[in-house]
């Protein structure tokens, strides 16, 4: 058995300020003089909370153990209640790797290791590990389908990480060597792409919360109310300034924007080699993520409204990841955001050579449309009732309450003709995809074999006009479930059909 890295105590102590500095600014500072029950004792319970929090931290280190044997990692924790947990290879779905500012400081990494097992200890997170070991452990995971040879790799890992260093040799056995020179470089943005992803990601709008928060703190130091005034009658009277502050304010914002878009975006890149999808991204914190290629459940394709008129669009990958784990907070089975339309279809064909985008998808018929619009809204009826109860007053209207009810009727109503416009279908010989949305638009594709369950179903207003909802389902945590709404009967009923031929392409295991 193993215990992970000796920094990993400082690591976590490290979160555990970095997630209570906003309280204990709140108990200590902003409210240090107040003598109400709430904050005096919660002084106090705070103090007891940072002092039981450290010496757990340090304590539960030296009962955190792991270690694998027979392509299954085996986790071993608690001070008081032990509790040991495997988890097999094979099991592992998607692996993110994570290099923080505080990794970068003492040139560590994290790396998680997610599964589509159900319950607390689904993930195998190692917070702190050298970059050696977490290559040594990335490719003892994905050559899974190898038998490596256990003796040897743990006699050479063996003491490694209770100090806290690990051996110098990289690949103790030469079946986990992986050819680098394999895996193809598929995208990486150009200056136009960040440019693009600076303007669409708004991140330039960081500018505006910042220019009120300096505003709180320089505002002790302005003059009088009375001669503020004055000095705004100046400013306004004069164009030239102006116009000078809304450029310098205009150039600050862009450079905010286009300083965070290199920060998240500069390093992009996507590859893959025969098995496996590559995603890094970072300057500040990278991240790395990895799925194999055949646990790839389905793909996304969306596009906001501005993305569809600038004809730009994001791909996902659907996968069966139970996303607990802290690092999955980064949306890191995202591809690149901002792939022109074009160039997510070229990728995904180089990506997963199984999909393909299909052209001449089939429309709804014209009395689908009937139904969308004579469907209720319940949502509507709810807020135009709350609307008219309360009646608020709006720039002084009384009557402001039905304004907005009717405003919001003509924005659903908009919706759901945009989503009869767009909403197409298509199913090949083993693969379906269906487009929906109003002013957003999402194509999802799938293979037959990777649906696990589908549904038809129809209303009383459906079965006037003859048409029915068709629903599938993707393993995924939680469960990806799609669904499209008043397709013909007879495509209903053929999509059954085509659905019973997944028999021939699924193995079946027999628990006797």
């Amino acid at each position: 058995m193993m215990r992970y890295h000796p920094l990993t105590i400082l690591y976590r102590i490290y979160q555990f300020v970095k997630n209570n500095l906003i309280i204990a600014l709140l108990l200590f500072v902003i409210k240090r003089d107040s003598d109400f029950w709430l904050f005096e004792y919660g002084r106090y319970a705070f103090l007891v909370i940072v002092v039981w929090r450290l010496i757990y931290i340090v304590w539960s280190w030296f009962y955190e153990t792991y270690e694998w044997e027979e392509r299954t990692f085996y986790l071993k924790e608690g001070i008081f209640t032990k509790n040991t947990s495997s988890i097999p290879f094979s099991k592992i779905q998607n692996v993110t790797r994570q290099t923080t500012i505080f990794h970068k400081v003492f040139r560590l990494t994290s790396i998680t290791f997610e599964t589509a097992m159900d319950g607390v200890d689904d993930a195998i997170t190692f917070e702190v590990v050298s970059k050696k070991h977490a290559d040594f452990l990335l490719k003892l995971v994905e050559v899974q389908t190898t038998e490596p040879d256990e003796t040897n790799l743990k006699e050479n890992q063996e003491g490694t990480e209770l100090d806290g260093s690990e051996s110098d040799v990289e690949n103790p056995d030469p079946k986990i060597k992986q050819d680098n020179e394999s895996k193809v470089v598929h995208f990486t943005p150009t200056k136009r792409d960040l440019w693009k992803a600076s303007f669409l990601s708004f991140s330039y709008l960081a500018f505006i919360p910042l220019l009120g928060g300096l505003f709180d703190e320089i505002q002790s130091f302005l003059p009088e109310e009375k001669e503020l005034d004055g000095l705004l009658d100046q400013f306004l009277a004069s164009k030239w300034l102006i116009l000078l502050l809304v450029v310098v304010g205009v150039a600050i914002a862009v450079a905010i924007g286009v300083t965070r878009t290199m920060i998240r975006y500069g390093k992009y890149e996507i590859s893959s080699n025969n098995t496996h999808i590559f995603i890094n991204r970072g300057v500040l914190n990278e991240s790395y993520f990895s799925i194999e290629k055949q646990k790839v459940q389905g793909l996304e394709i969306t596009q906001s409204f501005l993305k569809r008129i600038v004809g730009l669009a994001e791909v996902k990958l659907v996968s069966s990841v139970n996303p607990n784990s802290e690092q999955s907070a980064v949306d890191v089975n995202s591809l690149y955001p901002f792939l022109p339309m074009n160039q997510a279809h070229e990728l995904i064909q180089q990506l997963l050579p199984g999909y393909h985008v299909e052209s001449g998808m089939k429309r709804l018929p014209r009395k689908s449309l009937w139904i969308k619009l004579l469907r209720p809204s319940w949502f509507w009826l709810l807020a135009t009732g709350a609307l008219f109860y309360f009646k608020p007053r709006v720039f002084g209207l009384e009557s402001a309450w039905w304004i907005i009810s009717v405003i919001l009727f003509v924005w659903i109503y908009i919706n759901r003709i945009l989503d009869y416009v767009h909403t197409q279908y298509l199913v090949t010989n083993d693969q379906l995809q269906w487009r929906r949305g109003g002013l957003t638009s999402r194509l999802f594709i799938t293979k037959r074999q990777k649906v696990i369950e589908m549904s038809i179903s129809q209303s009383f207003v459906q079965k006037k006009f003859h048409v029915a909802s068709l629903s599938t389902v993707n393993r995924s945590s939680p469960i990806h479930v799609e669904g499209i709404e008043d397709v013909p009967v007879e495509f209903a009923t053929s999509f059954h059909n085509w659905y019973l031929e997944r028999h021939d392409e699924v193995q079946y295991h027999h628990i006797p």
